[in-house]
């Protein structure tokens, strides 16, 4: 037991089921902008709480996955509670009767937990008096993006599911800490991501006979040097942010010089004014090439925004945790440089977003999207009653 508040002793008799859902969406991963088996689980069982108005498809929420329930319980502001529902292209490697039956798919973030907590909410919430609204966001896509280089949070977005709401909240599986841990942190909390595509172009030629052409191989040598420079050396150190180029293509034969290389990856940033600088300072990284006799090509792409929690949001939070687990440890402090779509969320409305200590003692290889990432299912009851005290800070 972690906690003798009246909210997590009736979250805590929901154990079993929470331990039922977040195990069958765990045996049963989808992709994102795939979840159709997910959506269709979350509609069955929301449609056993009563009071719910449940809206879903490409018309009300903007895809033809995810789900919107509606709870109103008098006149009030209106507070967005979101989970999102996808899994990750990842082979699980853990043993469990509940492990993956989807090759190549897992759920490695803990979306599985977060829908099995929303879901737990609803309920706690139809069975407590409040008066206001809350929506329960099931959210599709977070990782990853669509032809048009959109995630799921903009989808909910742009359908409107957002205009009445005062404040939003969501949490994360963190399984790097333990239970009883709260990692909970006002601002930029999670990084800008933004990714690049470039191509530099020489003219190749016979491996014998560099003299003669153009190689584009020898250029790239100074264009990584100049990009592991831009945050090393023309980032402020108080400033966090990272360039990583996660993959490098060039040619397909010993002696051939080949005429381009291919580069892609990510950039990573908290302040705005840091995301605009890095990417002029990649694109003046790649222009060395120009003095070398090549040429370039570099586009990048804006991704999801930093997770900005307000500080109104944060403080509801905070004591939501405090009053139920007063034992509990709060740390302030940002969540690292990944990403977070539910920073949309945060741009459009006073937002907060926790990560709440779910891992084991043994903690290797288990960590965010790895094949091995797991959770200790007793934090499930924590996040139902976080979730809760939470909106009802909000709609008292």
């Amino acid at each position: 037991m972690y906690s003798i508040h009246p909210l997590y002793q009736k979250a805590n008799q929901l154990y079993d089921q929470l331990q039922q859902w977040r195990r069958h969406l765990h045996h049963h991963p989808e992709l994102s902008f795939q979840e159709q088996h997910t959506t269709a689980f979350i509609i069955n069982e929301l449609q056993k709480i009563e009071g719910l108005q449940l809206y879903s498809g490409r018309e009300e929420v903007g895809l033809t996955t995810g789900v919107c329930a509606v709870m109103k319980k008098g006149e009030g502001p209106v507070v967005a509670l979101r989970a999102d529902i996808d899994a990750l292209p990842i082979q699980e490697e853990n043993e469990h009767a509940f492990s993956s039956s989807c090759n190549g798919v897992m759920h490695a973030c803990g979306h599985d937990a977060h829908t099995a907590i929303l879901l737990g909410t609803a309920h706690l919430l139809s069975q407590t008096d409040f008066s206001g609204t809350v929506k329960f966001l099931f959210q599709p896509a977070e990782e990853d993006t669509d032809d048009h280089g959109k995630s799921g949070a903009p989808y909910f977005i742009e359908s409107g599911l957002l205009d009445d709401v005062k404040t939003a909240f969501a949490l994360h599986m963190d399984p790097e800490e333990k239970p009883g841990i709260v990692k909970l942190h006002e601002g930029p909390s999670m990084a800008n991501v933004d990714t690049f595509e470039g191509t530099i172009h020489g003219s190749g030629g016979h491996g014998a006979y560099p003299h003669i052409g153009t190689d584009p191989i020898w250029m790239l040598s100074f264009v990584i040097q100049a990009v592991q420079g831009i945050v090393s050396r023309q980032t402020s150190p108080l400033s966090p942010a990272v360039i990583s180029m996660g993959e490098i293509k060039a040619g397909s034969s010993t002696n051939v010089i080949p005429d381009k290389v291919y580069i892609q990856g990510t950039i990573r940033s908290y302040g705005k004014e840091t995301r605009d600088k890095l990417g002029k300072q990649l694109e003046d990284a790649f222009s060395l090439v120009e003095s070398m006799g090549g040429s370039y090509e570099l586009e990048i792409e804006k991704g999801e925004p930093a997770l900005n929690n307000d500080k109104h949001a944060v403080r509801i939070f905070h004591d939501a945790i405090t009053d139920a687990f007063p034992d509990f440890e709060i740390r302030n402090e940002p969540y690292g440089l990944g990403g977070e779509d539910f920073g949309y969320m945060a741009e459009k409305v006073p937002s907060a977003m926790l990560f709440l200590g779910a891992g084991f003692d043994q903690k290797e290889d288990r960590g965010l999207h790895m094949p091995r990432f797991d959770i200790q299912e007793d934090i499930l009851p924590v996040g139902v009653t976080l979730m809760a005290n939470a909106a009802l800070k909000v709609v008292k």
